[in-house]
């Protein structure tokens, strides 16, 4: 489907529990340093990846860390591309799509999955859960990669928070919990995250 819009960023509804702020703040950084009149062309082509739900609802299916990125920073007004159009399922069937297309993640702050009714009602209120950034950051070293068919980093979160105790309230604290993801990504238990990259 694929169609191209805009929608208010506080409308949007995340379909995972919990996103990054560490990843959040960087993307913060890329696009308020972005020149204003690059700054419509920069929001398109990262465009928030949606789809409709019942009654017309958007639902955030990639892009939760753009999306709050450009909330924190006072953008109202977001470039949405819709993947598909679920107005005409109830509740049950909606859901029920979005776990087969892999589009669910219902996971707190502490890696625990949830109800779908506990996630977070907008962009605006998901809480910080740090082993994200630090997956997030691990994949741009190029240790991993998202595919299509799987959101890596969750897989690759939960593996961090098993094995990395880090003091997240400073830039020291989380530079050396990052340092320790890195290291626990060499790990031969890593190998077998999906995403896994043999030549990093």
């Amino acid at each position: 489907m694929d169609t191209e819009l805009s929608a208010r960023i506080v409308e949007l509804r995340p379909t995972q529990g919990a996103l990054g702020m560490e990843h959040v703040r960087e993307k913060m950084r890329l696009t308020s340093r972005t020149p204003e009149l690059e700054r419509a062309t920069f929001l398109r082509e990262h465009a928030l990846r949606v789809v409709r739900g019942p009654g017309g609802t958007l639902h955030v299916t990639d892009h939760h860390h753009w999306a709050r990125a450009w909330y924190e920073l006072g953008i109202e007004v977001v470039p949405v591309m819709i993947a598909c159009d679920y107005s005409d399922r109830d509740h049950d069937s909606f859901i029920a799509a979005l776990r087969e297309r892999r589009w669910l993640h219902p996971f707190d702050e502490q890696g625990r999955e949830t109800p779908v009714e506990a996630l977070p009602p907008s962009i605006a209120v998901m809480p910080d859960d740090p082993y994200l950034s630090l997956a997030a950051f691990v994949r741009m070293a190029g240790v991993y990669s998202d595919s299509p068919e799987v959101n890596a980093k969750f897989a690759w979160a939960g593996y961090f928070r098993e094995r990395v105790q880090g003091d997240f309230a400073s830039i020291a604290g989380f530079a050396k919990a990052l340092a320790e993801a890195v290291a626990a990504s060499r790990q031969d238990e890593a190998r077998g995250l999906p995403g896994f990259n043999v030549k990093a």
